[in-house]
């Protein structure tokens, strides 16, 4: 390209400066996050619309390509695929992030705030990009040397543990109280990510929503999908009066269309469920989500009925709402499917029959449960296991 061309400006041309393009067709990145990016030694160049952007790929092969959100994102992403797999970066606002999962899911690397104070997040991300493709090339070079693909494999490991921290940062705080309710609860991942995840928060003074999880498959692909619960959840949460959704059937309803508008390869099983405390009763919806809530007081244990499709996979769904009135003090105890990979009972009426003894038998908290089925102690679990806690005073 010209150095005179209207749409590309070098900001650094440093020899040791890592070559980085960054295509930002609506100049949605300020110039204070361009000229951090070249003071930390990144040579940038800038284009302002995608075909100079495809062009440019084609001809410097830039080792980390950074994409700023626009309408036509997903198409682009696709495209860029068809020249390299050089890492991309899709840089988003705060209320773009449920815009991730299916750009991950179409090609791109890994995403970045564009956000206040989310300048040091984004060099972290970006940096670590570019190690990894410093050493591909090393490796490539050396025609895969044992240390190269030994450190590979560090790296892996690492960036799967920055984001099992991600992920964790994600999850609402455990233990915690809102009103008299008090949840917690905990996740053992059979590997370093998990596709399980837990979210609560009150809808009103007397009303709160909680939910468990289960994304199909295991890893990193499962995680991405769990970003996407989060950012459902905090709309849920910040506009749920304007959404019009009048009961815990409604939600998942449009949970199940918010999914599917996302083609994931992933579907979603979950318990979703509110609490009114004004009236002492409980609403919930199931979306194929096994082992079945259970519900304990002083006078009796039991399951909860349960039922309905997994999200994200039908378009036709209807999700029904059960209404539940609760006991003066009671609990509710919610496990993902994975527990009954550990239990030794030969059976799946054997392994229900053994949880509700369980709580039966007084064990109505996360460390007690966790303790007595194993889960701490087990190693290279067959699946992801949750465990969460519900207690109504």
């Amino acid at each position: 390209m010209a150095q005179n061309s209207p749409s590309i400006f070098d900001l650094s041309m440093t020899e040791t400066s890592h070559n980085l393009l960054l295509i930002d067709t609506d100049n949605r990145v300020s110039g204070d996050v361009r000229q951090k990016l070249v003071s930390v030694g990144y040579n940038v160049h800038i284009m302002t619309n995608d075909s100079e952007g495809l062009l440019y790929i084609r001809q410097h092969d830039p080792e980390v390509i950074l994409i700023s959100w626009n309408d036509n994102l997903m198409g682009l992403v696709k495209e860029i695929r068809t020249y390299v797999q050089n890492p991309i970066i899709i840089l988003l606002k705060l209320d773009e992030v449920h815009n991730a999962v299916p750009l991950l899911a179409h090609g791109a690397t890994d995403y970045a705030l564009l956000a206040p104070g989310g300048e040091d997040l984004m060099l972290h991300v970006l940096g670590r990009h570019v190690h990894h493709t410093g050493i591909d090339r090393q490796v490539n070079q050396s025609s895969g040397s044992t240390a190269n693909i030994e450190e590979k494999l560090k790296l892996l490991v690492s960036d799967q543990q920055a984001g099992f921290r991600l992920q964790r940062g994600m999850m609402p705080l455990s233990p915690a109280t809102i009103g008299e309710v008090k949840l917690e609860h905990r996740i053992f991942p059979s590997l370093i990510l998990s596709g399980d995840f837990i979210d609560y928060f009150p809808l009103s003074r007397d009303k709160i929503l909680f939910y468990l999880a289960d994304v199909s498959g295991h890893g990193a692909s499962s995680a991405f999908v769990t970003i996407l619960l989060r950012s459902m959840s905090r709309r849920l949460e910040q506009n749920f009066s304007s959404l019009n959704l009048s009961d815990t059937g409604s939600i998942l309803n449009w949970m199940n269309n918010e999914l599917l508008l996302c083609e994931l390869e992933h579907h979603v099983t979950m318990f979703l469920a509110v609490i009114d405390l004004s009236t002492r009763q409980l609403m919930y919806s199931n979306a194929a989500h096994f082992p079945a809530a259970i519900l304990s007081s002083q006078e009796y244990t039991c399951y909860l009925e349960s039922g309905g499709r997994p999200l994200g996979l039908f378009k036709t769904v209807e999700y029904e709402s059960t209404k539940v009135d609760l006991p003066e003090a009671c609990t509710l105890i919610l496990f993902s499917d994975g527990v009954f990979e550990i239990m030794p009972q030969d059976t799946l009426m054997g392994k229900e029959e053994q949880l509700l003894s369980l709580v039966k038998n007084g064990m109505k908290n996360v460390e007690s449960l966790a303790g007595k089925l194993g889960m701490a102690e087990a190693v290279n679990l067959p699946d992801d296991i949750a465990v969460f806690t519900i207690d109504v005073g």
